[in-house]
C-alpha cells in the first residue's frame, strides 16, 4: 500500500508536464483506464494539470498531522476514481464520470485551502451484486470531518446514517420485480466550498435508479461551522432581525421568473407565499467562496424535463444583511 500510495501521488504532482499540453503524468506510463482516458482528453488532460498543482502547492503548505491527512485523502480519491470510471462501451459514459471526479475534488482543494485545514476524508458505501434479473451498484461517497477543533460525531453519524438508508432504499429486495432484467444505480457524491476561514459548505449530491420511466436525483447542501461541529441554517448567518428571508426570495423571484422565459417552470411555484415556503430550507443554501447559490431540484419549481434550477446571489447583494463577524461576513 505504501508502494502505491507513493506512485499515486508522484504522479499527481505537477513538473514540466504542467507546461505542456498534456496531463501531469505521463502517458506512455498510463497504467489504467482513468489515466489512458484522460490523456485522450484535452479538457481532462487540462483539469488533471490544475488539480496536480492545486494539490501541490497546498501540501507544501502543510505540516505533520494536516499533510498526512492531505496525502491520504488523496490516495483514496485516485483509488476511487479509477474504481468509479470503469472501461464503458460508451466513451462519453467514462468522460463523465471522470469530470465529475476532477470538479469535486478541485473544489475540495480549493475549499481546504482557503483557510485551516479542514480534515474531511472521503468515505464511501460501494456495492454489487444481482437479486433475480436486476443487477445493481451502488457507489455512494459522503466526508467525514476528522478534525480535533470540534466535536463532529453527531455531523458524521448524520451523514454515515444517511448514506446507509441510501443503500437500502437502492438495493433491490425480493419485491422489486427481480422477474425483469434491470440495471439498478445509485451514485453519490460531494463538493466542498470554503464561503469563510471557519466554514465549510458540503454539497451532496445523489442520483438513483431504480426502475421505472427515469431516474432521481437531488443536491442538499450543508454550511458547517468547524468552530463547533455543527451545521448552521441560513438564520446564523443573517444578522438577526434582518429580513433575509423576504430579499432573498424577492431575488430568487425574479431570477427564476426570466429563466422560465427560456427553460419553463411552474408559474405557481412563484407565488409569493408558495416561493417563501419553498425557499426556507437550510439544505437548498448552498454558500460557496464568493456567492449564494439557492438550488432547486427537479420537480420543485418546475418539471422533471426542465431540470434543477440555480439563482446565484453575489455576496455584494447580501452584504448588508449579513451577520457582522459571522460565517459568511463578505
Amino acid at each position: 500500500m505504501r508502494r502505491f500510495a507513493v506512485a499515486a501521488l508522484s504522479a499527481l504532482l505537477p513538473a514540466a508536464a504542467a507546461a505542456q499540453s498534456g496531463p501531469s503524468f505521463d502517458c506512455a506510463k498510463a497504467s489504467n483506464a482513468s489515466e489512458r482516458a484522460v490523456c485522450k482528453s484535452p479538457d481532462l488532460a487540462k483539469v488533471d494539470r490544475e488539480l496536480a498543482g492545486l494539490y501541490a502547492a497546498l501540501l507544501g503548505r502543510l505540516t505533520g498531522p494536516a499533510k498526512e491527512s492531505l496525502e491520504k485523502s488523496q490516495v483514496r480519491w485516485i483509488v476511487g476514481r479509477n474504481r468509479a470510471c470503469q472501461p464503458n462501451e460508451d466513451s462519453d459514459v467514462i468522460e463523465r464520470c471522470l469530470t465529475t471526479r476532477y470538479a469535486d475534488r478541485i473544489a475540495d482543494l480549493k475549499a481546504s485551502a482557503a483557510g485551516p485545514y479542514p480534515f474531511v476524508e472521503d468515505q464511501a458505501i460501494e456495492k454489487t451484486g444481482k437479486v433475480g434479473k436486476v443487477k445493481y451498484a451502488l457507489d455512494l461517497r459522503y466526508p467525514r470531518f476528522a478534525g480535533k477543533t470540534a466535536d463532529f460525531s453527531a455531523l458524521n453519524r448524520s451523514y454515515a446514517d444517511s448514506a446507509a438508508k441510501a443503500a437500502r432504499e437502492t438495493t433491490p429486495g425480493a419485491d422489486a420485480g427481480v422477474d425483469r432484467e434491470e440495471q439498478w444505480e445509485a451514485v453519490q457524491s460531494y463538493a466542498l466550498h470554503r464561503p469563510g476561514p471557519d466554514a465549510i459548505t458540503v454539497a451532496l449530491t445523489f442520483w438513483a435508479y431504480t426502475g421505472g420511466a427515469h431516474g432521481y436525483g437531488s443536491l442538499s447542501c450543508t454550511l458547517v461551522d468547524l468552530r463547533t461541529g455543527k451545521p448552521v441554517p441560513p438564520a446564523g448567518v443573517f444578522a438577526e432581525g434582518s429580513p433575509w428571508l423576504k430579499e432573498v426570495v424577492s431575488i430568487v423571484a425574479a431570477d427564476l421568473k426570466k429563466q422560465f422565459v427560456e427553460n419553463p417552470g411552474f408559474e405557481d411555484a412563484l407565488e409569493p407565499r408558495k416561493l417563501t415556503k419553498t425557499v426556507n430550507s437550510a439544505d437548498r443554501f448552498c454558500w460557496q467562496a464568493d456567492r449564494l447559490q439557492v438550488y432547486f431540484n427537479q420537480y420543485e419549481v418546475g418539471p422533471y424535463s426542465s431540470g434543477p434550477y440555480t439563482v446565484d446571489i453575489p455576496y455584494s447583494r447580501l452584504k448588508p444583511l449579513l451577520r457582522a463577524g459571522g460565517l459568511v461576513a463578505r
